[in-house]
């Protein structure tokens, strides 16, 4: 069975002509009926009635003629939805996400993601930047948004969305919370909360080298996977740490931010759109334009903490 001897049906069906239905058809009426009795014989039943004056359908070809139209208008649907999707209007992306990229632009951008593209679906998920890495490369994540993994990123692609400095954060009533800058030699040997080196190996290894290049020798007492996590520990007065200046929309009562002179060096704390180098989707490329709207000018050297 052909997909034309389908249209060549209906049309027969809806024209209950046979001259008319082969105009419509832009064929001549003789393939058009042989087509017709190859359909009917290639079934085993009569489609429709014929005589000298009228042609009718039978019962058969009634319930044949609903089948053709929905099998037509599945095909068209089907073949429509494939053009959408190759456009990158239909479609699903896979999209994790920082914790701490709740207070930046991020979901402004997703918010006009979906106004402009609302045929694709977004499975956002929240996770470390070191799982998000590996989800990537391991093909279980479309796009991430995270601080950059520096690790085995030959594969990944990567974008600044957006950076913005490191302060000390320090319980109320430490003595550095009166300071109005603070610096190398106020945090030696103080108890001091990081982030994990499971988590964020090489941050972790360059701050380690940095304070032991400025003869500083802080006293780790907790590790913390989150900026909402290491606030909430100074909170109980547990120690000191870094956060960026975005974490001043969720401070925690009793905590204070401190500048921190960081001996003219830059030190921010980046959150980067990251994907597959290979990646052809046309739902990510259309993602990553909107996005991109919302990202920083420009694309500076950092050294997160």
């Amino acid at each position: 069975m052909e997909l034309r001897q389908l249209r060549y049906f209906i049309a027969v069906a809806e024209e209950l002509h046979f001259g008319r239905a082969a105009e419509r058809c832009h064929i001549a009426q003789p393939p058009l009926s042989q087509q017709i009795k190859r359909l009917e014989e290639e079934l085993g039943v009569m489609l429709l009635e014929r005589t000298s004056r009228k042609v009718s359908l039978t019962d058969e070809g009634s319930m044949f003629l609903a089948i053709a139209r929905d099998t037509l208008a599945t095909l068209e649907g089907g073949i429509e939805k494939m053009h959408m999707m190759a456009d990158g209007l239909i479609g699903k992306l896979r999209v994790g996400f920082l914790s701490s990229g709740l207070h930046t632009d991020f979901f402004k951008g997703v918010t006009a993601f979906r106004k402009k593209y609302p045929g694709i679906m977004l499975d956002i998920r929240e996770m470390q930047s070191s799982d998000q890495n590996n989800a990537l490369r391991a093909g279980d994540l479309d796009v991430g948004f995270s601080h950059y993994c520096y690790a085995n990123h030959y594969h990944l692609k990567a974008k600044t969305f957006m950076a913005d400095r490191y302060f000390l954060a320090v319980h109320s009533d430490h003595p550095l919370a009166t300071k109005s800058l603070a610096g190398y030699k106020d945090i030696d040997k103080e108890p001091f909360i990081m982030f994990s080196r499971e988590h964020y190996p090489d941050a972790y290894d360059r701050a380690i080298g940095r304070y032991y290049k400025y003869g500083v020798q802080p006293r780790i007492v907790q590790e913390a996977k989150t900026h909402q996590t290491k606030l909430s520990l100074i909170a109980a007065g547990m120690g000191i740490g870094f956060v960026p200046e975005r974490m001043r929309a969720v401070l925690p009562h009793g905590v204070r931010m401190v500048p921190f002179d960081f001996q003219g060096e830059v030190h921010n704390t980046p959150l980067k759109l990251v994907w597959r180098k290979n990646d052809k989707s046309p739902a990510l490329k259309c993602f990553l334009e909107v996005l991109f709207e919302f990202c920083s000018e420009s694309d500076e050297d950092e050294n997160p903490i």
